[in-house]
């Protein structure tokens, strides 16, 4: 019987993403031993780089995380797209991050929400034929800072203006309900899309919180 790898490497993610023990972590790469047969060589390669590692103190370590993302963009069947929260730094970054993840092998960018949500419904993309795929979002709460309420603000006021297409009273209204605390940020529009989407598994730092879901 073939190992399922996807959640193999879904367990990894998470893992990594909640920066759990690494004896817990080094712990779960030795059971994999037992299915070295089943499992294609890049992971193979992977877990045995790793599961004697002796000198990963903080874990988990840059190189790791560099091994992880490799591992999946060089396989994508695996169904794995690795976000860097340490590279979103605004909504332009955002979507610099996304294209690198999955629009580098097509000729043209994304660059909006509605992009973002046709994106997941795919038809294109990395995942275009993919009937789901993993998210992992890596320094989530960087990207939710960088995505919050100053940078929604900036770009609900680019909507505003004399000259601008778009409905007035809308972004108007919007921008109150920031300033007042009760609106959407950018980040949180992203999660809703991303939720919206049920054929999408998001994992990130503090959830889910039962490993078992990918074992």
């Amino acid at each position: 019987m073939k190992t399922d790898e996807r959640k193999i490497v879904g367990t990894l993610a998470h893992f990594l993403v909640n920066d759990s023990d690494d004896a817990e972590f080094t712990a779960f790469l030795h059971s994999i031993d037992d299915n070295r047969s089943t499992i294609r060589s890049a992971l193979i390669q992977f877990v045995a780089k790793w599961q004697d590692k002796e000198d990963s103190l903080i874990f988990p370590t840059e190189d790791l995380w560099t091994d992880f993302k490799l591992l999946a963009s060089s396989n994508p069947d695996l169904g794995m797209a690795v976000i860097d929260g340490y590279r979103i730094n605004d909504i332009a970054s955002f979507y610099h991050e996304i294209n690198a993840v999955y629009m580098s092998h097509e000729s043209w960018q994304i660059g909006s929400l509605d992009g973002l949500d046709d994106l997941f419904y795919g038809g294109f993309g990395t995942f275009k034929d993919a009937a789901s795929h993993t998210i992992v979002w890596k320094d989530i709460a960087h990207s939710s800072a960088s995505l919050g309420t100053e940078t929604t603000l900036v770009y609900y006021q680019g909507k505003l203006g004399a000259q601008s297409p778009f409905n007035q009273i809308h972004f108007q209204k919007k921008i109150e309900e920031l300033k007042a605390g009760q609106g959407e940020t950018y980040f949180d529009i992203v999660a809703e899309i991303i939720r919206s989407h049920h054929k999408i598994t998001w994992i990130y730092k503090g959830h889910p919180h039962i490993k078992s879901l990918y074992l």
